[in-house]
């Protein structure tokens, strides 16, 4: 296990922090693959479970796949009331069914998933003409507060490494659009769709933080060094009252 594993270790904070997806993406994904009470669907990744209420509010049978020993029996008893759930907590490169579903999804966790098996064995798990849903949320600051989020990428650059500077969305989404669908198209998928969706965030210093211990790379760094960057950060939008976060959530879908 590398850098997943530090999900695992703060499950409360992945819950209270991590966002949700908006409401459309859920609707685009299920009007796509027609999904019914009848259904079968795979999770793979569910982490604390964000972005799998809607699916299984359809009534059909929803299954996810777990790596995560806390994540899953926190997933499992958040969703307890649910008789249509159920959490398997292994990898899902170890995960072995004979049941075949009519939509597999999963939101910011298959990149974790080595390509030349998650795209095929998603394939062969897959009924026929059903879906495949990928789908991410990547997180930016704001240009609403220029000031700010210059000095917060002053200290990315400063302890992590890592450039959080501007970026044309459009360029950014057409190049991953690219490159899923050739991924798909390279493994069997079908009628290639992606799609792009908006949302924004408020956050006080507390809550910023508290998002912060769920990146893993974050998590990753020496415990003295991040600290020191934690402290700095949170400073900083103490000055400013808030820091507001512009998601960018890109979906990407392909039909068996």
């Amino acid at each position: 296990m590398g850098n997943e594993k530090y999900f695992d270790q703060n499950v409360l904070m992945y819950d209270q922090y991590r966002p949700t997806y908006g409401k459309q993406i859920y609707e685009d994904i299920l009007s796509v693959s027609k999904i019914t009470p009848a259904s079968r669907i795979l999770e793979i990744g569910c982490g604390t479970g964000n972005a799998t209420l809607p699916f299984i509010q359809t009534g059909a049978q929803v299954t996810a796949v777990e790596l995560g020993e806390n994540l899953a029996g926190y997933t499992a008893e958040k969703f307890s009331d649910y008789p249509n759930f159920k959490v398997v907590n292994m990898p899902f490169e170890k995960y072995k069914t004979d049941d075949k579903y009519h939509l597999i999804f999963s939101a910011t966790a298959f990149h974790w998933i080595e390509t030349g098996f998650g795209y095929p064995r998603c394939h062969e798990l897959l009924t026929d003409d059903d879906i495949l849903a990928v789908f991410w949320n990547t997180p930016r600051i704001s240009n609403q507060n220029l000031d700010l989020k210059h000095r917060i990428q002053e200290l990315y650059h400063e302890y992590l490494d890592d450039s959080t500077d501007d970026i044309n969305v459009d360029e950014w989404f057409e190049k991953r659009s690219k490159n899923y669908q050739y991924i798909m198209n390279l493994y069997g998928y079908r009628d290639l769709n992606s799609k792009i969706y908006f949302d924004t965030r408020v956050m006080n210093a507390d809550r910023y933080i508290g998002l912060l211990h769920t990146y893993s790379n974050h998590m990753a760094l020496p415990k003295s060094k991040r600290d020191l960057f934690f402290g700095k950060i949170y400073a900083v939008i103490s000055e400013y009252k808030s820091v507001i976060i512009s998601d960018t959530i890109d979906l990407h879908m392909g039909r068996k």
